[in-house]
């Protein structure tokens, strides 16, 4: 599964956000997003508002970062290069959150301070044998997954387990955690790492361990306190 989380987690449900939808680019390759491949889609990557603004009377989609109709989510859902006249869809969240980090618009603007949690769930598109969970519901809870463009749940507060997918850097019992960025060689957006220097912090390692996964491969994890 595409999931940073370990199956234990202790939260109250009124700590968790569910608002948001994850932000769909428009040129993102809809495809790729299933259980297995990895990316900013999964479980556990720590988000931030992309837009807040709340819609109004005219149901409508998501805007992508240009401020034009998102393509990609569009073609998902059936409304676009279709022959019909109308076409059915499931309500589409207009609130998005994206992957914390550098905030591509803008050089200087960071927004790892505005991160507002970690997701709970994978939004997927496909399933592992490119079934779309657009028309297969049941598949898609049994994979704890979202669709794009429905609200993820957002948690800002409480205990997780996390595996090694989720933390970059080397940390241990007592370590302060911060949002990562992908600025200079290393690559950790959406990812925690050691607080240092002036960083926020949003959580500590308060337990580690090892695991094995399914190819006998050892690997950490680490139960942290979340608090953004």
């Amino acid at each position: 599964m595409a999931t940073r989380l370990e199956p234990y987690r202790d939260y109250s449900e009124h700590d968790v956000i569910n608002l948001f939808s994850l932000e769909v680019a428009s040129n993102a390759t809809l495809s790729g997003w299933k259980p297995g491949a990895g990316g900013d889609f999964d479980a556990g990557v720590i988000v931030a508002v992309s837009n807040g603004e709340l819609p109004g009377d005219l149901p409508g989609f998501a805007p992508s970062a240009t401020g034009t109709g998102n393509a990609a989510l569009r073609n998902y859902l059936g409304a676009s290069n279709q022959p019909h006249v109308g076409f059915n869809s499931y309500p589409v969240v207009e609130t998005t959150v994206e992957v914390a980090d550098s905030d591509s618009t803008s050089g200087s603007e960071i927004k790892t301070n505005n991160a507002i949690g970690i997701t709970l769930r994978q939004t997927l598109a496909y399933d592992e044998n490119d079934e779309n969970l657009l028309r297969y519901p049941l598949k898609k809870d049994e994979l704890q997954a979202v669709l794009p463009g429905q609200a993820v749940p957002i948690l800002t507060r409480g205990l997780v387990l996390l595996n090694s997918k989720a933390i970059v850097g080397s940390v241990t019992v007592g370590t302060s955690l911060a949002v990562g960025t992908d600025a200079g060689s290393v690559k950790s957006a959406g990812k925690f790492i050691p607080a240092s220097g002036t960083a926020k912090v949003v959580g500590e390692v308060i337990a580690v361990g090892p695991t094995v996964d399914s190819s006998a491969n050892d690997r950490g994890v680490y139960l942290c306190r979340i608090s953004f």
